[in-house]
Order: structure tokens, then C-alpha cells, then sequence
């Protein structure tokens, strides 16, 4: 009697879609210093809002920062993955300016949650109509009104890669992939979301009624073959997975390549826009007592912390410019033996130019490329144990458009505004005689003497190594037949 209660009603510790969209509106509005609310879709068929938050310490502006994105109930009974973004998100935001490494990560990180990607087969669940509920709504039959033995989307199988060779076509599966990729509003907001982002890592939460629980999954062993970065999402997948406690604490969880290339979440998320993406499944069920609940999210968001830490493990970053104007470039990055044709190409991001690939400990040869530009190639790079390789990378346009301008002189500042060291780049640093800093008042502040590289790093201070204060400064270069001037601006 007491588990055929539990069954038809859910215990009141898991939220509500109303719950959800009352307590993230609270958490903007007394914490919008650091968070940031938006509504990025809506459900296929009762038009319900899906909620995005973003936690960082600029939240209204895209910085050039790490991201990093946590996924939720893509399968409406697979509540435990909403009570771990919740609770990960009010112990985040209570945890800032308290909490030095909690700080550190809103301060330089950007934190992404979708913590309700199926409201609308939720309400299902939570309104006890049927507490197995995968899918969402969508009215298969067009009859007019929802039945649970025909109706309903499996959203984690209408991802537009190799759609067809997941789910099922059959409309009363509970895995019924849809009428065609894409089809369903839900999945269109994640993936618009992850496509206008450069996330470096996504958890997407699950838990299994059926199959293996308390698995960290990672793409992907298919057909003989296995994803590119394989050797690098495994090693990451087994330390993440050996961070979480199991239920019975006699262990932890276990990391396993998935099986099959299909129409899924992780293997969208990394196949098109390669993001290492993981699928955590929680518990060894779908719906556990809520005196429960607590424990699962403490176990678990010590997985979800490290790969917080781990965006500046072993890896490489940087950015790719324009050699002349400095301009940030979109640009192909490939690590040589780590490439698959067959995938969307790993670009640096259209904002600032960024990349970021997470490697393990080795040396590697690397190819940047980018439609009329000259490609460079980078050997030997070294990356070791815990340690961010850093680097950027200037492409000189081809013949045809960079001639004329082979000659001159230019200076180039980025980033600008800067909080942090600025690299000043110098096209033909023979011609220059000297390069210092003044102020507004026309005061010299730092002499770089007669530089002899074409990139300067400079970190913001005078000739007696001081710090200069925020404001407006002026980079001087001069030749024998000019002076050049870039206007900077420090803004720590």
C-alpha cells in the first residue's frame, strides 16, 4: 500500500514546474549581480517555458570565459537530474564571495543550467497521470487531446545525428523518435543554446527505470570505431565518475563509452559541436522517496565541481586574430591524429577567437586553418600534467588581398578592454624604434625600449612594475617615418 501511494503521487521535495519557474525568478532577482534568467523555447505542445540560467560574476555580458553547461529531464519520470541543477544552483549562488573556490568559478567561468528541458511530459509525471512518463506531448494522432498510449516524443532520440539509426518509428514506443529530426520545440532550444555558445563541457542528467544506473556515459564505441577525442573524454569521464559516491557507498559510479552513434543528446552535442558531453545516470532508479534526494545531489555535484576545475586542466587555449587588424578569427583548429572528416569542424569562437581543447599530458602537432588566410602549423606543443597550454595564433591573409600591405607598419592591441595582460602585436617590429605607454595627460609610464619581437605581453605596469589604475591609456610606436598611437583601456 505504502509503494502504491508513492507511485501515484510524487513526494513534495521534487519540484514542480511552478516551483522551478517561482524560485529561479527569485534567485534573479536577489542575486542579478551574478545571475542571469532567460526563456529559450517553449514545449512542443502545451507551449510551457524552458528556462536557461547563466551564473557568472558579468552574467548580462559574453565574456571571453570557459563555459560550461548542465542538462536536465530530457525524460519526463528522470526527475533526479532537476533536483541536482536546483540544488547546485542555490548552493553556487549562496556559496559566492564565501566559498574561494566556488568564487573563483562564477568570477571566471561561465555557468549554464537547463534544469527543465521537458516541462510538459514533467507535468505529466507530477500530476501523477502516469509516473513512467519518458516523453513529452506532442499530439501524434492529432486527436485533440493527450493519450498516454500513443502521444509523446522521446527527446533524447530526435537530435539530427544519425537520427535513423536511434528510437523507434513506431508513435506508441516509448521511444518514438519522431516524425523527423528536429521536430520537437525542446530539443530546437538546446540545441540553438549549445550552437550559439563554445561550451567546453556538458552533463546531461538522466536516471535508468530500465538498464544500467549510476554510469557516467561518454562519446561513443560505434561500428568498430570510436570518437576522436576518445582518449582524452575517457580519461576525463573515469576521474568524473570516480568522484561520485554510489547509493550503497561501498564504490562509485562506473564510466562506459555509449554504444551506437544515434540521434541522442551526447552524441549531438559532441558529434556537431564538440563539446565533451556526458550523460550521468543517476541513482538505479527514476523516482526515489524524497528523504533521499539530498544525498543523491551531494554525491553528485562533487562530479559536476570537477569538471569546473578540470576546463583548465591538461589542454590547449587561445585565440586566433587576423595578423594585420588583430580582428578575432572563426578558424578551423585540428589536432593532428585526433581528427574525424566526417564531423563539423572544431572552430574557435566567432566573438573572441577562442579555442579550448581539452588533451592529457604529450606533445602534438597542430593545424589552424580559415578560408583565404595561410594555415599554420604548430609542432611539438607541449601540454602537461594540470596545466592549460596557452598560445595564440595569427593568420596572415593570402597573397592576393595582403601585397600591397606587406610593408607597413601597424600595432595591434587585444584584448582591449582588458582586465589581465594585454598582447600588443607589432606587424614589421623591425621598423620600430621604440614602443612605450603614456597617460591622458601625456605622462611616459613604461618604455618597452626598441622591441625586437612582433608580440609584446604587457600586464598593466609602469617601469617600476607597479600597477597602473583603471583608465584610459595610449600605446606610442614610432619608425623613422611615423608615429602610431592605439588607445587602451584597463579595466581590472
Amino acid at each position: 500500500m505504502i509503494l502504491l501511494l508513492f507511485l501515484l503521487s510524487l513526494d513534495p521535495r521534487y519540484h514542480t514546474f511552478s516551483n522551478i519557474a517561482y524560485e529561479l525568478d527569485s534567485i534573479a532577482s536577489h542575486y542579478s549581480h551574478i545571475v542571469k534568467l532567460d526563456t529559450i523555447g517553449y514545449s512542443t505542445n502545451d507551449s510551457m517555458a524552458i528556462f536557461a540560467m547563466k551564473i557568472s560574476d558579468n552574467p548580462a555580458i559574453d565574456e571571453d570565459e570557459p563555459e560550461i553547461l548542465y542538462v536536465a529531464c530530457h525524460h519526463a519520470e528522470e526527475v533526479l537530474g532537476i533536483e541536482i541543477c536546483m540544488y547546485m544552483i542555490n548552493d553556487l549562488i549562496t556559496g559566492y564571495q564565501l566559498d574561494p573556490r566556488i568564487t573563483e568559478w562564477i568570477d571566471e567561468r561561465e555557468i549554464w543550467f537547463v534544469p527543465l528541458l521537458n516541462p510538459e511530459g514533467h507535468s505529466v509525471v507530477t500530476q501523477a497521470i502516469d509516473t513512467t512518463w519518458r516523453k513529452n506531448k506532442r499530439d501524434n494522432n492529432h486527436s485533440g487531446f493527450f493519450e498516454v498510449a500513443y502521444d509523446g516524443v522521446d527527446l533524447n532520440r530526435n537530435y539530427d545525428f544519425y537520427w535513423t539509426s536511434g528510437g523507434s518509428t513506431d508513435p506508441s514506443s516509448e521511444y518514438y523518435r519522431g516524425p523527423y529530426f528536429w521536430s520537437e520545440k525542446e530539443v530546437r532550444a538546446l540545441r540553438d543554446l549549445c550552437l550559439s555558445r563554445n561550451f567546453s563541457f556538458c552533463i546531461t542528467y538522466h536516471s535508468a527505470r530500465t538498464g544500467l544506473g549510476e554510469v557516467v556515459y561518454y562519446p561513443w564505441r560505434a561500428a568498430g570505431y570510436y570518437s576522436p577525442d576518445y582518449p582524452f573524454i575517457r580519461e576525463i569521464a573515469d576521474t568524473l565518475s570516480k568522484t561520485i559516491v554510489n547509493e550503497v557507498g561501498n564504490g562509485h559510479y562506473v564510466a562506459l563509452p555509449g554504444i551506437g552513434v544515434d540521434g541522442r543528446a551526447r552524441n549531438w552535442i559532441y558529434g556537431v559541436c564538440g563539446t565533451y558531453c556526458y550523460c550521468v545516470e543517476v541513482c538505479t532508479t527514476t523516482i526515489i522517496p524524497g528523504s533521499m534526494v539530498d544525498d543523491v545531489c551531494q554525491r553528485n555535484i562533487v562530479g559536476a565541481y570537477y569538471l569546473l576545475d578540470r576546463i583548465n586542466g591538461s589542454g590547449i587555449a587561445g585565440c586566433v586574430y587576423d595578423s594585420l587588424t588583430g580582428e578575432p578569427l572563426h578558424a578551423e583548429i585540428v589536432i593532428d591524429g585526433f581528427y574525424d572528416p566526417t564531423l563539423p569542424p572544431r572552430m574557435s569562437d566567432k566573438l573572441y577567437g577562442r579555442f579550448s581543447r581539452m588533451l592529457n599530458d604529450g606533445s602534438y602537432d597542430i593545424e589552424i586553418h580559415k578560408d583565404g588566410y595561410e594555415s599554420k602549423y604548430l609542432h611539438d606543443i607541449i601540454v602537461g600534467p594540470n596545466t592549460m597550454t596557452k598560445f595564440d595564433v595569427f593568420l596572415r591573409k593570402k597573397e592576393s588581398t595582403s601585397m600591397i600591405l606587406d610593408n607597413r607598419p601597424a600595432i595591434h592591441v587585444f584584448p582591449n578592454p582588458s582586465r589581465h595582460a594585454m598582447t600588443i602585436y607589432m606587424e614589421n617590429p623591425n621598423r620600430f624604434t621604440s614602443l612605450k605607454v603614456y597617460d591622458v595627460s601625456g605622462r611616459m609610464l613604461r618604455d618597452f625600449d626598441s622591441p625586437s619581437s612582433a608580440t609584446v605581453v604587457w600586464l598593466g605596469k609602469d617601469n617600476q612594475h607597479r600597477d597602473l589604475a583603471n583608465g584610459i591609456y595610449y600605446i606610442v610606436g614610432e619608425t623613422n617615418e611615423q608615429r602610431l598611437t592605439r588607445k587602451i583601456v584597463i579595466n581590472n
